[in-house]
């Protein structure tokens, strides 16, 4: 089993909610990830430093 994170992200990308559990594969941890961002704007999935995958919302960078 391996760690990851899911952050919930709300329409600013703030995190809305977070989520630490084990699961056997990346696939698994985006699967949460989509169940738990039902009816809200996005989800990140990281293991460890790495970003597994964002579900939702469109990512802009360097927005304030």
């Amino acid at each position: 089993m391996i760690s990851y994170r899911i952050y919930v992200l709300n329409p600013q990308d703030r995190i809305a909610d977070q989520i630490e559990a084990a699961f056997e594969t990346d696939r698994a941890a985006l699967e949460r990830a989509e169940d738990a961002m039902s009816g809200l704007y996005a989800a990140e999935v990281w293991q460890g430093d790495r970003l597994v995958g964002r579900l939702g919302g469109q990512l802009e960078l360097g927005r304030a």
